[in-house]
């Protein structure tokens, strides 16, 4: 009688284990990505910077957000179009802001049947340290 409640509790842990690592990658490939972004501000290199940083999690490009705001900007999130600093007239210090986020399905029927998906993110924000030339993608450190 007591070997299903300790099964339940011992895959509950497991799946647990595995959100943490989720959690931990989301947040690693956010500051990889904002990284690369400091100095490199091509959204596409910035995207596969994420996706590289957190294969395990099969991130693809729809998975990571990236957009630039102002240095006078208190927003943190990408989904609004104010305070943008677009290319043409992005300046150092303006922020890098790259977003990360996945569903997380746990494996434990019991636990999965309570939350059947999780909604994982990790944002981070940096200054921009040099300006990539537009067009030079491949001049830029």
């Amino acid at each position: 009688m007591v070997l299903p409640v300790v099964l339940v509790i011992m895959l509950a842990l497991f799946d647990l284990g595995r959100a943490v690592y989720s959690t931990n990658t989301l947040a690693q490939a956010s500051r990889s990505a904002t990284r690369m972004a400091m100095v490199n501000q091509n959204e596409t290199n910035v995207r596969n910077a994420a996706i590289a940083a957190a294969a395990t999690l099969g991130l693809n490009s729809t998975n990571v957000d990236v957009c630039f705001k102002k240095s006078t900007s208190t927003l943190t999130t990408c989904g609004t179009t104010t305070d943008n600093c677009p290319q043409s007239s992005r300046v150092i210090g303006c922020f890098a802001i790259v977003r990360t986020h996945i569903n997380y399905a746990p494996m434990t029927p019991v636990i999965s049947l309570i939350w059947p998906t999780l909604s994982l993110q990790s944002t981070s924000v940096a200054s921009i340290e040099y300006v990539c030339p537009e067009g030079t993608s491949t001049a830029c450190p």
